[in-house]
């Protein structure tokens, strides 16, 4: 086939592929080849021979036929609102292509001809290429997203550094702690006669592949020719060379040099493999993966413009990882070492078999059949703990098979597809490998890789640069913001696996009885001209599978209560919402919708065109014709990206409104996978409310027309707002997050007691029964109100502790009672929020009412104020002011708090003293005046008091936990209640020298290294840090300890890292001995340390700790992973 395909006039084709092909010929005028041939197909290849690549020279003709071909597309997808302004835009491209013209030789033939030239494409035009060429790429699965696809313009980027630099920013931006926004970083497309930009990754994160002396290799074999030709260029890998290490970036703008970039740490953080269920196992293995796929050496080619440097950067899927890149014999192949790991063999019993490889085959065989399982089930689960976005093979799946349909159903024939690249490496289970049919063809525009091998060119062209030593520049490139796959983030995206998946039970709820109406259907629709009738429609909008399900059991539902139901008739499938048509919204019409969001919360692309429907409906002016239709949305969102939370659905409704819709059953519902992973209790709650408003509906249709007026919408807001609206969904969520996420504790000590000190910190011990927490990890503390305070509310409301709030209506055991709300929801301490209430209490009882007073009084002193005025109780039966008052008042919020104790060094101490059993965690706090908890809290409990807590990771922990077992030496400098992690980590070292010395080994042991020292404390604070400091020096742990008391003269502890002779001891630890530096202190304290360690490393120590600029962010690009900050 040749790269440019004609429509034929005469095609001997079987007649039951003539139809479809000459379908794809109608849209397509430019088809590329796909080396295939009558005789001979080469679907089977990974490579098929005749691919097109970019960085060829094309014939004129060629390129003008590609563009005019876009253009074409382009107009079809409503670009250009009239034919005159497409022909102005061609006319103009083509004389911008034929200007850039030249002499040259024709890669295709070799022939001598005319060279087509570039034309500069519009950023929008641009982007729907990359994204129709995302589309056409018949070798990726994924594509039903590529309506999500963003363009990143660097086309004015030609300079290699610059290329580098903006890159590395880009897709730091794009990762976006782990909510990844599929990304293409487009840079200048290459010129004739030219190869154009280049980049020397095949991913932006790649593991390094060495070659040992003996052939073996340590790290990714795939990269060790890559490894190779960077460190030729001038790299210098680690000192110890591992399987993890992460390649630098190359790139090579066109006419310049090629640049060694090192990646900055927040892109440095990988995905520790882990299974829930074989932790130890796991753990021993020491698997790891980036975060994150970023493609740099494929190229794009759109309207014959030929983009040779831009990298796609996207989400994995589980079997990438878990079936193919560890799994692989030729790449990690950690199979064996799972079945070892994992002991299958241990469970038979065979006689002579000495290892793996002695099994026959079938056992072989099926052990590693087992091992990939549990492989590819620990992937999924250890990006779902790190909140990374990530997709399994089923989901993939479905997706593109559902991807796929629509679009034939719109175009009648099908998408390209490569059948050995979309079959999925797990075969038979997973649907698609079944689904055959699939035409392989390849439009344009089309994602393709480049004719060069970018370190073969560099080889080709290095003579031509007269330079003295290396060819080559290390930029390092430092980034303001740090991300961290394991920092607890609002902007982290993933929901926690379940336990279990939901089952159809969770859906198995009775609708409301209505047996006096019997079943009907949209296709047993009766005409009764003089009765009127509700029809239900349920559409869904998604670029994932969650709310097709829901629609899916949503459906079922309806189904159900249609059993009972006269007059409501049901459409008999769910829809995607572009199928929504206006002519479809009447006002007996009823909408219900299940939607996610994507991106940045825009609507996915089976609904992206709703917008354009509205629209279309508000300017010819037939908005009285859909006025009056129902509709219902329920939000599938993730409240952890606050920004974007529900954004899709937010505008939906606000669509649906602006055309003449009217909500029902509180219109948008917001549903929350942070809380659930398929949110089916929302679900459930959502259609308690729904199923009354369609009965209602059904109820008032026979015989009548329902008065929708704006009366009636006011009365349903206004109820809607007063009987709780937000302030029941935050309560909602609220107990949710307290079942599923926190537990109970006992507060049991402070040391000294809360009431005795009025500054420094305090070192509080929290008994937390059964539960176990990390090292150096952070614990999350609700600050519950006082059971003396919460009796004061009770009594100034009027209300019986025991007594359900009704929240939520009708009576669910998600409504506290009065004393939950109390102690664990509401925060007393705190002013009311909206005060609406307000207005609904009569005049003449508004006296003590004043807003300053109701502005900064607590809620507790705003009730005692009422109740001794006579407001409360309300004496007015029709007006429950005590519910509204409840939805008013602020929501208690946890607090973070570093763990300062060590379960390994409290657990000896349990054994040393068996007569307290309690599993206990210590952390310091700072005692601050009006404190939620280190003075309120601390002041209204008496001991024992009970608390609501739960564990959260640590950046700083996660860090030099990577750290602890290097020999490299570690430096510390912290301030205040900053102690508390260190005295955390120096009780696990402690504990570890005791566990080597009683074993016979050395105190400490050798793979532990020594602590250098640095503290600023309160004087106050001394006897909480000097046991543990003896008992630590004791031990040999620490060989450099300065403590700095608050003083009048202002020294800081960061100025003794300058003193004599302790900054040339520093220095030789961090730049010689690759030393770690942990900093935890104030912000001041912290960028002072900064600043020192600037000094130190530069000028090469002295000087004081003062003055200069903030040298932080260069140090913490130099050290990198080696200088671990936390600031409170």
């Amino acid at each position: 086939m040749s790269p440019l395909v004609k429509k034929p006039s005469g095609l001997a084709k079987c007649p039951m592929v003539l139809p479809e092909y000459q379908r794809v010929l109608d849209r397509h005028t430019t088809l590329a080849s796909t080396g295939c041939t009558k005789q001979f197909c080469q679907a089977g290849r990974v490579i098929h021979t005749d691919e097109p690549r970019v960085g060829e020279n094309r014939a004129l003709c060629v390129v003008e036929k590609e563009a005019e071909g876009f253009l074409l597309e382009l107009h079809r997808e409503g670009f250009f609102d009239t034919d005159e302004k497409f022909q102005l835009r061609l006319k103009n491209v083509c004389d911008e292509i034929r200007a850039d013209a030249v002499e040259g030789v024709v890669r295709e033939d070799k022939s001598y001809a005319k060279l087509g030239g570039n034309w500069v494409q519009t950023p929008r035009e641009l982007e729907f290429g990359l994204r129709r060429a995302w589309r056409n790429s018949r070798k990726c699965i994924m594509r039903s997203h590529c309506e999500e696809l963003k363009l990143c313009d660097l086309r004015s980027v030609t300079s290699s550094t610059g290329m580098a630099t903006e890159l590395i920013k880009g897709v730091c931006e794009a990762f976006n702690n782990g909510c990844i926004q599929p990304t293409v970083f487009v840079f200048p497309p290459r010129t004739v006669n030219s190869r154009g930009p280049m980049i020397w990754n095949h991913q932006v994160l790649a593991f390094a592949g060495y070659e040992a002396k003996d052939g073996s290799i340590i790290g990714d074999p795939i990269n060790v020719q890559l490894t190779k030709a960077i460190i030729e260029l001038g790299w210098e890998p680690p000192g110890t060379k591992g399987r993890w290490d992460l390649l630098p970036i190359v790139t090579m703008a066109e006419g310049d040099l090629p640049v060694i970039a090192e990646l900055p740490l927040n892109l440095r953080k990988l995905v520790q493999i882990r299974h829930p269920r074989y932790g130890t196992a796991f753990a021993r293995l020491d698997l790891k993966w980036v975060p994150f796929p970023a493609l740099t050496r494929l190229g794009f080619d759109i309207g014959g413009v030929q983009y040779t440097a831009a990298p796609f950067l996207g989400w994995l899927m589980d079997a990438e990882i878990g079936v193919r890149d560890l799994a692989d014999t030729f790449r990690y192949n950690v199979l064996p070492d799972i079945v070892n790991a994992l002991s299958f063999i241990d469970e038979k019993s065979y006689h002579g078999i000495e290892s793996f490889e002695d099994l026959p085959e079938y056992e072989r065989l099926s052990m590693l059949s087992r091992a990939q399982v549990e492989l590819n089930y620990a992937v999924h689960w250890s990006f779902l703990q790190a909140k990374v976005n990530m997709t399994d093979t089923l989901t993939a799946s479905m997706k593109w098979c559902r991807f796929d349909d629509e679009f034939e159903q719109k175009n009648n024939f099908r998408l390209p597809a490569d059948p050995y690249w979309l079959a999925p490496p797990q075969g038979s289970i997973i649907p698609l490998w079944h689904r055959g049919g699939a035409p392989c063809y390849q439009p344009k525009p089309m994602i393709c890789k480049h004719v060069e091998d970018p370190i073969k060119a560099w080889r080709r062209e290095k003579h031509r640069w007269l330079v003295a030593v290396k060819p080559m520049r290390t930029v390092a490139i430092f980034l303001e913001q740090e991300a961290s796959l394991g920092q607890t983030n609002t902007n982290s995206t993933v929901s926690k696996m379940p336990n279990s998946f939901p089952t159809e039970s969770v859906f198995s709820r009775k609708p409301l009885d209505c047996k006096h109406l019997p079943l009907k259907t949209v296709d047993e629709r009766p005409h009764h001209p003089n009765v009127a009738s509700i029809s239900v429609a349920i559409y869904f909008c998604s670029a994932g599978t969650i709310a097709r399900k829901l629609a899916s059991k949503l459906h079922d539902r309806v189904n159900a209560l249609v059993q009972s139901s006269s007059g409501v008739f049901l459409c008999p499938r769910i829809e995607s919402l572009d199928a929504l048509e206006a002519s479809d919204l009447t006002a007996e019409k009823v909408v219900l919708l299940v939607a996610s969001s994507t991106g940045q919360g825009d609507i996915p692309a089976n609904g992206s065109h709703f917008p354009d429907k509205c629209r279309k409906v508000l300017l010819k002016e037939q908005s009285d014709s859909s006025k009056g239709f129902k509709f219902a949305i329920f939000g599938n969102g993730d409240s952890r990206y606050l920004t974007t939370y529900n954004g899709a659905t937010i505008k939906i409704e606000k669509h649906m409104k602006q055309i003449g819709g009217i909500p029902i059953g509180d219109g948008l519902f917001h549903g929350d996978t942070a809380v659930e992973s398929l949110p089916s209790s929302a679900l459930n709650r959502w259609w308690d409310k729904l199923q009354l408003s369609i009965c209602d509906l059904a109820t008032n249709y026979p015989g009548k027309q329902i008065s929708c007026t704006e009366s009636s919408t006011s009365d349903s807001e206004t109820l809607t707002e007063t009987s709780g609206g937000d302030g029941t969904e935050k309560y909602r969520k609220h107990g949710l997050r307290l079942r599923s996420t926190f537990r109970d504790a006992t507060l049991v000590a402070t040391s000294p007691q809360g009431h005795e000190r009025k500054e420094g910190s305090l070192l509080v011990t929290i008994d937390i029964g059964t539960a176990s927490y990390g090292e150096m990890s952070c614990i999350q503390i609700l600050p519950v109100n006082s059971p003396s305070k919460a009796g004061r509310a009770l009594r100034a409301l009027c209300v019986n502790g025991s007594s359900e709030v009704m929240l939520i209506s009708p009576r669910t055991e998600e409504n506290p009672t009065y004393w939950e709300l109390f102690t664990q929801f509401a925060d007393l301490e705190l002013p009311f929020q909206g005060l609406k209430w307000v207005k609904r209490i009569e005049s003449s009882h508004n006296n003590c009412l004043t807003k300053e007073i109701l502005t900064k009084s607590s809620v507790l002193n705003v009730l005692e104020r009422l109740h001794k005025n006579g407001i409360l109780p309300y004496p007015r039966a029709d007006i429950d002011l005590q519910i509204d008052m409840c939805l008013d008042m602020p929501l208690l919020q946890p607090r973070t708090f570093s763990v300062a104790s060590s379960p390994r060094y409290l657990s000896g101490l349990k054994a040393r003293e068996e007569e307290d059993p309690s599993n206990k965690v210590d952390i310091m706090i700072k005692v601050r005046q009006s404190g939620r908890f280190s003075d309120i809290f601390l002041n209204d409990s008496s001991k024992p008091a009970s608390l609501k807590y739960r564990f959260v990771d640590s950046l700083a922990g996660d860090k030099l936990r990577q750290h602890h077992h290097l020999l490299a030496p570690l430096i510390i400098v912290a301030t205040g209640a900053g102690f508390g992690p260190v005295r955390c980590l120096l009780q696990q070292r402690i504990a570890t020298a005791k566990a080597a010395s009683a074993a016979g080994g050395p105190s400490p042991p050798q793979r532990i290294s020594k602590i250098s020292l640095f503290l600023g404390l309160h004087p106050t604070d001394l006897p909480l840090t000097t046991d543990l400091l003896n008992e630590a020096a004791a031990l040999n742990i620490i060989d450099m300890l300065s403590i700095v008391p608050s003083n009048n003269h202002k020294v800081r502890v960061y100025e003794k890292l300058c003193a004599d002779g302790v900054a040339q001891c520093l220095r030789a630890k961090v730049c010689d001995q690759r030393g770690v530096v942990f900093v935890c202190a104030n912000r001041a304290a912290a960028e002072g340390t900064g600043r020192v360690f600037e000094r130190l490393m530069v000028m090469g120590g002295g000087g004081g700790g003062g003055g200069g600029g903030d040298g932080r962010n260069d140090v913490k690009g130099v050290l990198g992973e080696r200088y671990v900050e936390e600031v409170f």
